[in-house]
């Protein structure tokens, strides 16, 4: 019953936001294959597998990054990212993320919403900063931008990582047509960006890929800049194994 109350309420909230309306609602699981970019210029240095699933209640998703082709002989790089949480009638609710990189200590950031206070562990050294309703990880960040209850943009919320607590402000910058190795897209992008520097992401939503992220864009506090751009998206269970 109370799977069939908490359906029936996102639905209502689905139906009440127009800007939604011609999008299909979140799929409970699936995986998108990205080609990661370095910068503008062009060159592929490496792949990632990004995974979700949800139910009525709770989502778990995971960004697996990985280099490839030459870029792989100079440095084997291997970066995961995972964020679960709770789904609420405002979108989602992290409760933990973590980072795994290959020769580095495992790192958390661990949600406390009663006490208001987000626990980040980095192994050798912890911190804790405030939370607020409505924040999110680096990671569930892409995915709470197409949720039906989600506070319109502009809006400001803090970003949490493996690094730090940042307060961004998040802009939908309008509509945009992209080209990607999975085809040219209409898209809505928007920006999330801290004004310390320490968050600035870029996302592409594709209301025809029912609202998922086809196009993230992250530059890191020196001006680097990784670009995953959408080659394949897979809904259902997703495959098992590296992608072709």
């Amino acid at each position: 019953m109370h799977r069939v109350l908490r359906a029936l309420t996102l639905l209502a909230v689905w139906l009440a936001n127009p800007a939604m309306a011609d999008v299909a609602p979140w799929p409970t699981q699936g995986r998108i294959i990205y080609r990661v970019y370095h910068g503008d210029s062009g060159l592929q240095i490496g792949r990632a597998t990004h995974t979700w699933s949800h139910d009525a209640t709770s989502y778990a998703m995971t960004t697996l990054v990985e280099t490839t082709g030459l870029a792989a002989l100079f440095k084997d790089f291997r970066y995961q990212q995972r964020s679960e949480g709770t789904l609420t009638a405002a979108g989602l609710r992290p409760q933990r993320f973590t980072v795994d990189q290959r020769g580095k200590p495992h790192q958390a950031a661990v949600f406390d919403w009663p006490k208001g206070e987000v626990r980040i562990d980095r192994g050798d050294s912890t911190r804790q900063a405030p939370l607020k309703a409505g924040d999110q990880d680096v990671l569930s960040i892409a995915h709470q931008l197409a949720q039906p209850g989600a506070a319109k943009a502009p809006v400001v919320l803090t970003v949490v990582s493996n690094k730090s607590a940042a307060v961004a402000t998040v802009r939908d910058l309008g509509d945009a047509s992209v080209r990607l190795p999975l085809g040219e897209l209409a898209t809505r992008h928007y920006s999330v960006r801290s004004d310390d520097g320490k968050v600035r992401i870029e996302v592409w939503l594709a209301a025809a890929q029912h609202g998922l992220p086809v196009r993230i864009r992250i530059e890191n506090g020196k001006g680097e800049v990784l670009d995953q751009q959408a080659e394949r998206v897979e809904l259902g269970t997703p495959v098992q194994g590296n992608p072709s």
